[in-house]
């Protein structure tokens, strides 16, 4: 009888003499997909280069009080920016077409606090229109980008910076602490979570800047179907384990593996291994609702709260710059991530340094490696590049964390106009 290492020598062989007699018709095939991913990044990448962008530093009045709720109608508002570009094969490939995306940034240099929203040309009448929608009394000024007045080339003899981009540290459908958990429900007080950074940044001292950039794109709802997913999978629902449509080359490769795997059970396994249950089907769990902890239901209840609100892809970066006099690292990084730490839970979701981005390095070579990621992230701030490892955030997060300040925010620098404004432009298209 043959024994298996023969009978895997001799398959192999006829494979390579199948390959070769039919290169002509396989070659292609497997390199097409190589071509597609090289061709779609120099074609967008192309296409990116050549939008116009406007940076505007937005101002709200003092005695408004408006809570983050409002800037939530803002993000769902401008929401409808979803597939407005791509309507053809054509702009996907042979123009490089992609969605617009917006960058919402907190900036303070030398504790002069700013607010700031650069957007597309095309998308810049949507978002004045919308913030005037909403802050009636805003004043919105196009405004040159401070990025432009730092060098490219940090870490140098005059300057020394440390930056990260923040990843969540669960699934995107676990949500975060919203502004809905800063408020006393009996009392209506409201603790504005924005009040953290602003006092914080507040205090930096000459020499000192701090920049948070926040990437968004709207999104599909293919994140919902996930999220769908998880809820089932966390009831116990068998329904929360299928598999994602998989693609042609996906199904292939899958259906290789299984033929390899049953042809090994074939050979060393029993007869049993291969059998399902008489009804030729898997056995079916039964729902574990009732069975879930008060917690674990609370979970499952914010999941699916979540997922009825539109989402955005999002980025998130920052980085504290400084003089090399002052440049304290640790008094960067406690303001910052006291920031973004207050929207974490233990039960849902959380933010934490991305490890592979942030500016640290270990073991050898620590200082140029060190230099190498500065300038990187340096650059991709200036150039407000999304991340590929980005996440999903819904617009009541998002409003949470980036809005303007309200009423409840004393810090003596926040942004504010300090006189009332007529109404905004007729015919801005509301």
């Amino acid at each position: 009888m043959p024994t298996f290492p023969f009978i895997l020598i001799e398959s192999l062989k006829e494979a390579f003499a199948f390959y070769f007699d039919w290169w002509w018709f396989f070659t292609p095939i497997v390199l097409w997909p190589i071509f597609e991913i090289a061709w779609i990044n120099y074609i967008q990448e192309k296409y990116i280069r050549s939008i116009d962008w406007k940076l505007l530093e937005i101002k709200i009045q003092k005695e408004i009080e408006k809570r983050p709720k409002t800037m939530e109608e803002f993000f769902a508002a401008i929401y409808s920016s979803l597939d407005v570009m791509i309507d053809t094969l054509y702009d996907v490939y042979l123009e490089g077409v992609v969605d617009l995306w917006f960058s919402l940034e907190i900036v303070s240099i030398e504790g002069d606090i700013r607010f700031y929203i650069r957007t597309p040309v095309k998308s810049l009448e949507m978002i004045e229109s919308q913030i005037y929608a909403q802050y009636p009394e805003a004043e919105i000024k196009e405004v040159e980008d401070y990025v432009t007045d730092v060098p490219d080339d940090i870490p140098s003899k005059d300057y020394e910076l440390w930056g990260t981009d923040m990843k969540l540290n669960k699934e995107d459908a676990y949500p975060l602490r919203t502004y809905k958990e800063y408020e006393d429900q009996a009392s209506g007080d409201f603790i504005d979570p924005i009040s953290n950074i602003v006092e914080g940044v507040s205090k930096l001292q000459k020499g000192e800047q701090i920049w948070i950039q926040i990437l968004i794109r709207a999104t599909n709802d293919d994140w919902k179907k996930e999220a769908d997913n998880l809820v089932l999978n966390l009831i116990g629902r068998k329904d929360g384990k299928k598999k994602k449509k998989e693609g042609f080359f996906s199904l292939i490769s899958s259906e290789i593996v299984d033929i390899g795997r049953y042809i090994i059970l074939g050979l060393f396994s029993t007869q049993d291994l291969l059998k399902k249950n008489e009804n030729g089907e898997e056995k079916e769990l039964p729902s574990m609702m009732l069975h879930l902890s008060p917690g674990e239901k609370e979970v499952v209840t914010a999941i699916e709260e979540s997922i009825k609100k539109p989402g955005y892809e999002t980025d998130i970066r920052w980085i504290y710059l400084a003089k090399r006099d002052v440049f304290d690292k640790t008094k960067g990084n406690a303001i910052v991530f006291s920031y973004f730490s207050q929207f974490g839970s233990q039960s849902l979701n959380s933010f934490s340094p991305d490890g592979k981005t942030k500016t640290s390095a270990y073991y050898f070579l620590t200082e140029y490696r060190k230099a190498l990621r500065k300038r990187k992230i340096l650059r991709r701030y200036k150039r407000r590049e999304f991340d590929q490892r980005s996440y999903v955030l819904n617009t009541e997060e998002l409003a949470t964390i980036f809005h303007f300040p309200t009423i409840e925010v004393k810090a003596p620098f926040a942004p504010r106009v300090e006189a009332k404004r007529g109404k905004p432009p007729q015919e801005l298209p509301i």
